[in-house]
């Protein structure tokens, strides 16, 4: 894989979703705080960060990140806590989800996406802590604290991606299959126990029905650019959960056909090297965790948007609204770009080696010829 296409990608999908927030905020921004161009404005902030943070990525050494994934992993756990404390963090919808940091707020779970990838993969990829009792034993505290925020759909998220980089890793199946009948058992109480966590689970929700509504009603080829009726009075969250619907509604299947395409040929990009990387190393490891992030996160998203599942406040990646979601996802992919530029680099000279060697062989096997005379 070229760094070149993969940029492309990632960039055309950034482009859509500032596209997107601009023209279908509009409303929301001017009813919530009065400024029009609130939402797209801080969204083009973030994309600028988000952009410098994936340069970073793509040059920092990997040897530096392995160096720094247990640190990482201490510092975005404690971070959960410190949410938990009312003082210091802000509270919506009643869940405390946000670090309040004066001008800006920033959303630990994203940030331990991106650490548990890191951890997980360097945890793995030593043979020693292949076993299940060391996945319980890290993922067990952080889990903890981003259910108590409330936040069920992230806590399953980063256990569908650690659990997969476990068995990737070559973890034991057996093991996996009851790890994750555990999870299952544990997430059906919460939700039982949970009113609010059991009325998502109401498909006639309201903004279920609307998001299901808002990309059908855009058919095949979509009611126009800037067209969606739906943004104006009806559809809740159009600038995060919902976005995917307005893009349905004003570009039709075909439009949502092609973000679909988009995704996929990123993600397949990134499993194919993976390929390249030697089975069950750090780099492995990390370049299917972060994979797996952004195909979980996608689908998740896009299964929310069609009512296949309740509503999860899991966002698009590099096309929602979201500040900390967009910066740790660009600094994730910008270790993929990082290791696609170490990749071609180590064939390069791989390549130039056996050059050389079979220069030198031939050299040392050539014939000597002798010279005729009379």
């Amino acid at each position: 894989m070229k760094s070149s296409k993969f940029i492309f990608l990632v960039s055309i999908l950034l482009t859509i979703g500032l596209v997107f927030i601009s023209i279908s905020s509009i409303t929301e921004a001017s009813n919530t705080v009065g400024d029009k161009f609130f939402f797209i404005k801080k969204q083009l902030l973030w994309s600028l960060v988000g952009v410098a943070s994936f340069s970073l990525a793509s040059t920092i050494p990997l040897s530096l990140i392995k160096k720094f994934a247990t640190p990482l992993y201490i510092i975005s756990t404690a971070l959960l806590a410190i949410i938990l404390i009312p003082s210091l963090s802000n509270s919506a919808l009643g869940a405390r989800r946000w670090l309040d940091l004066g001008i800006v707020g920033i959303q630990p779970s994203e940030i331990f996406k991106l650490a548990a990838i890191i951890f997980f993969a360097n945890v793995f990829s030593q043979e020693k802590y292949r076993h299940l009792k060391y996945l319980v034993l890290f993922l067990t505290v952080p889990l903890s604290l981003v259910v108590l925020e409330p936040n069920m759909s992230t806590a399953i998220l980063i256990a569908a991606i650690t659990i997969t980089i476990f068995y990737l890793a070559n973890g034991n199946l057996t093991s996996i299959i009851a790890i994750c009948s555990v999870a299952m058992m544990i997430s059906t109480l919460l939700i039982v126990i949970s009113p609010y966590r059991k009325a998502r689970f109401d498909q006639t929700s309201y903004h279920s029905n609307q998001m299901t509504l808002t990309l059908t009603s855009g058919q095949l080829a979509g009611k126009g650019f800037a067209n969606s009726d739906q943004k104006y009075r009806y559809l809740p969250k159009i600038s995060t959960d919902s976005i995917l619907a307005v893009i349905g509604e004003e570009t039709g299947f075909i439009g949502v056909s092609l973000i679909v395409g988009l995704y996929y040929i990123l993600v397949s990009d990134i499993f194919t090297l993976s390929t390249f990387q030697v089975k069950y190393s750090f780099k492995y490891l990390l370049i299917l965790g972060i994979g797996c992030w952004i195909a979980y996160q996608s689908l998740i998203n896009m299964a929310t948007v069609v009512s296949l599942i309740p509503l999860t406040g899991v966002t698009l990646p590099l096309i929602s609204y979201g500040g900390s979601s967009l910066i740790t996802i660009l600094f994730g992919l910008g270790l993929i770009n990082n290791l696609i530029y170490s990749t071609r680099y180590e064939d390069q000279q791989d390549h130039h080696h056996n050059r050389n060697s079979s220069h030198t062989s031939y050299r040392a096997h050539k014939p000597s010829q002798k010279r005729s005379g009379s």
